[in-house]
């Protein structure tokens, strides 16, 4: 009876094995690098091969047939394999309200008045020692961040990089903030600051809700996520908690 029971169990394990959904969240970059470029993006593709690949895009983009205007080596990679592999299927998966957010917002103004003040407060002088210090701190975990982008595409997406990039963000959107509040002059700029943070993570929860969506609607496919590095451990967080209720597990390209 216990033979049979084992049997059983074995048996249903190597089907659920065989069954699930693999996921693959692939960091890139958006512009090439001496190490990375559309060839090397294309060749973790190829070694994964998907089913189904997401890109970062908020609106349906047609790069099988059509590049015009799309420069980003993430998509002439894409562009590139489904050459080979027409029958692979790609999606949008990125926020659909990101643009309204920021027409509602006056993002980019607000940004830019903000990065200015900044400027001006710490080139002064006048900057009190814990904020000057906070802020070296910040600028040396952003200086790690792009020696890092000088690597190749694996190393980039290792966990330890994926933790870095995780510690980088926590400083720009979590950190600097509680530096402004404390400080009189910076105060000013909190609200933008957390503007700032409301729309990186809403983004990036509606991504990983959008891919989640993706993995319930093709079930047992291979799915691959193309993704600025620096969305990856944000997407990576939100969805690896869920793999077990979903059927799906999350992969590197170079596993099996």
């Amino acid at each position: 009876m216990n033979k049979l029971y084992l049997l059983i169990q074995l048996t249903l394990t190597i089907q659920l094995t065989y069954s699930q959904t693999k996921l693959c969240i692939l960091g890139t970059l958006h512009n090439e690098t001496s190490k990375i470029n559309s060839q090397s993006i294309y060749q973790a593709i190829n070694n994964f091969k998907p089913d189904i690949i997401l890109y970062e895009a908020d609106t349906v983009l047609d790069i099988r047939n059509n590049l015009k205007g799309l420069d980003a080596i993430e998509f002439k990679s894409i562009h590139n394999y489904l050459k080979l592999n027409p029958k692979t299927q790609i999606l949008p998966y990125d926020w659909t309200g990101k643009q309204k957010f920021r027409e509602k917002n006056n993002y980019w103004a607000r940004i830019d008045s903000m990065n200015s003040l900044l400027n001006i407060y710490f080139s002064t002088g006048h900057a009190d020692k814990l904020s000057v210090t906070m802020l070296e701190a910040f600028s040396d975990l952003s200086s790690i961040e792009n020696e890092l982008h000088k690597e190749d595409i694996e190393t980039i997406n290792k966990p330890s990089a994926r933790k870095l990039v995780e510690l980088k963000s926590k400083w720009e959107y979590k950190k600097l903030i509680d530096m402004a509040v404390s400080n009189d002059t910076l105060k000013k700029i909190v609200p933008i600051m957390q503007m700032a943070q409301d729309y990186w993570e809403i983004r990036n929860k509606e991504m990983a809700q959008n891919i989640l969506m993706v993995i319930k609607q093709y079930p047992n496919k291979r799915i691959l996520v193309q993704t600025g590095n620096a969305h990856k451990f944000f997407i990576y967080n939100e969805l690896e908690n869920k793999q077990i209720n979903n059927n799906y597990d999350i992969i590197e390209y170079w596993e099996e």
